[in-house]
């Protein structure tokens, strides 16, 4: 592996990590950045439905709306495997999420995680943000 093979490796990892360090701090103007300006979402592992390409704006608006309704968020990223093709790279990773909200009923806490497979362009930036294979941990 070349040097810049490396490089780009972490970069992409950072960019991942970065992603879910910033929904859970709630710095959505960092959020933002980690997104190509359009960007295809696609929860139908876990919702049905169907993709939506949204602005990266868009995005950040609406995870803004609705994990706002949360206490608090963890997201942990694991096993960033990457494979990059000229300017654009294919990546997947193992995600665990907690979600917490207090005084509700049945508990304050639920968590998640599944295999997210994510699409992202030179500058390394999230063009493709899938929710993946979900697992339900309970």
């Amino acid at each position: 592996m070349r040097n810049s093979d490396l490089i780009d490796q972490f970069a992409i990892q950072r960019v991942i990590t970065e992603y879910a360090w910033f929904v859970d701090r709630r710095d959505w103007a960092a959020l933002v950045a980690t997104f190509a300006d359009t960007v295809v979402v696609d929860y139908t592992a876990m919702n049905g439905g169907e993709p939506e390409t949204l602005s990266g704006h868009e995005q950040v608006d609406r995870w803004q709306r609705e994990l706002g309704a949360l206490d608090s968020t963890q997201h942990v990223v694991t096993g960033v495997i990457a494979d990059v093709r000229g300017d654009t790279a294919t990546a997947t990773a193992n995600v665990l999420a907690w979600l917490r909200r207090d005084n509700v009923p049945g508990g304050r806490l639920w968590h998640n995680g599944g295999t997210y497979e994510f699409e992202l362009h030179r500058w390394w930036a999230m063009a493709h943000q899938p929710a993946g294979s979900p697992t339900n941990l309970d």
